[in-house]
């Protein structure tokens, strides 16, 4: 993949700001009329990820993070499929607000942690058998710093967060990615450093101008020895 598949323009999309004031109306809103909130990507990439994690893997004693959790929509289903070590972080504290509000509403046993994941040692300190990324590492990819880390020939959020994900994932763990941003094969160059292609779920295609392709690709991931 060629850089100019690489970059995208930055946009606010990346920035804790935005979603800050997304998560605060978003509160006020599960607050006075018991909406949860937007389900990013729909339902059906939700329902394609759970039944990708029932199939791949055991409940019991199988660690589970959902990295930029949002309202932990993801995880609630999770949890109505039997899992139970779930764990959901986000580094928007109104997020983590909303998500605790509606596991304690749904009576449900899920720890939710507000976490800057690319700025503190949290991904090292911490380890699992299974992380989920729905939308997380779009919105990271949005970033304004990431054009100017590559300008100045650093790491930028992007790279920082592929790290990250190895750092918190055990050897024989799996990582499992939504996205609307990225292909598959772009997905599978962008981990190769930590990952190889393990599988990936299956959505319907359309076609346009003699192309054919999905709006998202959902892609799993096992960590390099």
């Amino acid at each position: 993949m060629g850089d100019e598949k690489q970059d995208f323009e930055a946009s606010k999309l990346g920035t804790k700001e935005y979603w800050d004031k997304v998560y605060d109306r978003e509160n006020n809103n599960f607050n006075e009329i018991g909406d949860i909130g937007e389900i990013w990507f729909g339902e059906d990439s939700v329902e394609k990820m759970v039944d990708w994690v029932t199939e791949n893997v055991t409940c019991g004693s199988t660690k589970i993070v959902d990295l930029g959790c949002g309202n932990g929509h993801l995880l609630l289903e999770l949890a109505g499929e039997g899992y139970q070590q779930l764990m959901g972080i986000d580094y928007s504290e109104s997020a983590i607000t909303l998500a605790k509000a509606v596991a304690k509403q749904r009576e449900l046993d899920i720890q939710y942690e507000t976490v800057d994941l690319l700025g503190s040692e949290w991904a090292s300190q911490h380890q699992f058998d299974l992380v989920l990324d729905k939308g997380t590492f779009d919105a990271i990819s949005l970033h304004p710093d990431q054009e100017q880390a590559k300008k100045e020939g650093r790491d930028g959020p992007r790279e920082r967060y592929v790290k990250a994900v190895r750092e918190m994932i055990n050897p024989d763990g799996l990582f499992l990615i939504t996205s609307c941003n990225w292909t598959q094969n772009e997905l599978t160059q962008a981990f190769q450093k930590y990952f190889r292609y393990h599988s990936h779920v299956k959505y319907p295609t359309f076609s346009f101008g003699g192309h054919s392709g999905s709006k998202i690709c959902t892609v799993a991931f096992e960590p390099l020895s």
